[in-house]
């Protein structure tokens, strides 16, 4: 009898050991983000929600020092595009909130939305004033950039210090930078976005990939909206940044393959006092591409330009 149940037990045990494999294979991408989420709570990192206006903001936050704002790109959130980083700057000297963009992460994904850049500025300038918060540093990455540089050109009172990683918004001189690879139809189609997002990428599993796909699929219609805005051409930062007079670090990968590096003088260029850094090795993530180069610039802006203390 005590065999048998040793056996019924270790049956159990095998059973459970295949669902979680045969579940990790067919949803990885749920798996990393249980994971990340965690390791975030573990941090010390809060997961919350906030009315902002017509839309409920999933956002993270984390510290209790100087506020600082971080905003993600298009079709990413607050997790992907930050998350290694908000613990780290709230235990330094920062209180940290991250919110996830309107259509993106947790948030609401209101059907009659536009997802232009104004109406992301707006979610983010609304969003600062349902927390409570009148000035801050504040930093975006790719249209995150975009939105931040507006959202300093527009409201300067309220932006202390701006970072600008990788960001989209200049109007293109050239060849139009190649937004369809934001849209894939096939795994190939994946394995070409990554290459664009990111420099020397490790190969992306056949698995993987099926699953990226389908999540990108299911969001297409939220990134196909956003990109159509964007290129009936009203929203460019070309001119519209003079206002913006607090301390700019524009950082750039110098191998960004989704929006090129010229770019960037081109950027600084439309403020009255921008310093810009560009990473050697990094592509259009540099914070995952070269973390140690990328960490150094971003703090030493934030710490007033000087060194950061230590972690």
């Amino acid at each position: 009898m005590r065999a048998n149940r040793r056996w019924v037990a270790a049956a159990g045990l095998v059973a459970v050991v295949t669902a979680v494999i045969g579940f990790a294979y067919m949803r990885p991408l749920t798996i990393v983000e249980a994971y990340a989420a965690a390791r975030l709570r573990i941090e010390g990192v809060r997961s919350a929600y906030v009315q902002v206006g017509p839309y409920l903001l999933h956002y993270l936050e984390a510290g209790s020092g100087e506020p600082l704002v971080l905003v993600h790109g298009l079709a990413s959130s607050a997790t992907q595009d930050w998350g290694r980083l908000i613990a780290p700057l709230s235990r330094r000297r920062f209180h940290v909130y991250a919110p996830d963009l309107p259509g993106f992460g947790g948030s609401e994904r209101p059907a009659a939305a536009d997802y232009s850049i104004p109406m992301q500025v707006e979610a983010v300038r609304g969003f600062m004033q349902a927390v409570g918060l009148g000035r801050a540093r504040v930093a975006g990455i790719s249209m995150g950039g975009w939105i931040v540089c507006r959202l300093a050109g527009e409201h300067p009172e309220m932006v202390e210090r701006l970072l600008a990683v990788d960001a989209a918004g200049m109007r293109p001189d050239g060849p139009a930078i190649p937004a369809e690879v934001l849209l894939p139809r096939d795994e190939e189609g994946v394995r070409r976005l990554v290459a664009a997002v990111r420099y020397n990428a490790p190969p992306l599993p056949s698995f993987v990939a099926r699953d990226v796909l389908a999540r990108k699929q299911r969001d297409e219609w939220i990134v196909r909206r956003a990109l159509e805005s964007m290129r009936e051409g009203r929203d460019w930062l070309n001119g519209n940044l003079r206002r913006a007079d607090m301390p700019i670090l524009i950082l750039w990968g110098k191998e960004d393959a989704l929006i090129p590096v010229a770019y960037a003088a081109r950027l600084a260029a439309e403020f009255e006092h921008a310093r810009l850094e560009v990473l050697d090795g990094c592509g259009h993530v540099p914070m995952a591409d070269c973390p140690e180069a990328f960490d150094r610039e971003m703090m030493a802006f934030l710490f007033d330009g000087g060194a950061a203390p230590p972690p």
